[in-house]
């Protein structure tokens, strides 16, 4: 019973999903691509924000961590940090920085395009989920090619900023993805910011084209110009 009022809840919110209906009738692929960068980047920039905004608090909160009241905002705060990026007592100084830190926005505008084909995606205008993410809650879309056996759907999320949220958080923490930010620590160290051109090279282990798809990316942002998006605040 509760699956089907899931689905009916679904088909009922179907018409929202998706980006903008706008954006839909344009007919002018340039316009088309504008329009598909643009929205994605606010979303992308807005996200990286709230990251860089933990990134700060954990930089100047953490040496003092332990005179800190516990009943204080500013500890409750950093509960919930720690919390929301599935750290613990056990994290180090340095464990928190190499999880909580941007993503960059070259890389994310690029994933959105070849994930969801210019936001066209079956995916996309019915679950929001903008990247391909998968969920083994048995609640989602049932992906049309899925292998014999397997029990993988597409994950249903409320809108596309969700989507963006959830794929960050997906890197961040991911075990697929150590080696990503990894190399986004070595950036930093260098007193650089992470470029999605150079950080492509990590994402082997998101798609089964591995290798091939490291290159689409880097094409992606290549020909789209999208490096020129990758700034930040250094934090």
């Amino acid at each position: 019973m509760k699956h089907i009022l899931y689905l009916i809840f679904i088909s009922i919110n179907v018409l929202s999903m998706g980006l903008p209906s706008e954006y839909y009738k344009i007919k002018d692929t340039k316009k088309m691509k504008q329009y598909f960068i643009s929205y994605i980047l606010d979303i992308t920039k807005k996200e990286n924000n709230k990251i860089l905004r933990d990134r700060y608090f954990i930089k100047n909160i953490y040496p003092n961590i332990s005179r800190i009241p516990k009943y204080s905002r500013n500890y409750k705060r950093f509960e919930s940090i720690t919390k929301r990026y599935k750290l613990s007592n056990k994290s180090t100084f340095k464990d928190y920085l190499k999880t909580i830190d941007v993503i960059p926005n070259s890389l994310v505008i690029a994933q959105a395009i070849v994930e969801s084909g210019w936001g066209k995606s079956r995916f996309t205008k019915q679950a929001n989920n903008i990247f391909g993410q998968w969920t083994w809650s048995g609640k989602g879309l049932t992906p049309i090619n899925r292998d014999a056996g397997k029990k993988h759907m597409i994950k249903i999320f409320p809108s596309i900023k969700d989507s963006v949220k959830g794929y960050m958080i997906n890197l961040n923490l991911g075990w697929g993805y150590k080696e990503f930010r990894t190399l986004r620590v070595k950036i930093r160290k260098s007193r650089k910011e992470p470029t999605g051109i150079v950080l492509s090279d990590t994402l082997i282990n998101y798609s089964q084209k591995r290798e091939k798809y490291v290159k689409i990316l880097k094409n992606l942002i290549k020909r789209n110009k999208l490096i020129q998006y990758d700034r930040y605040l250094s934090l």
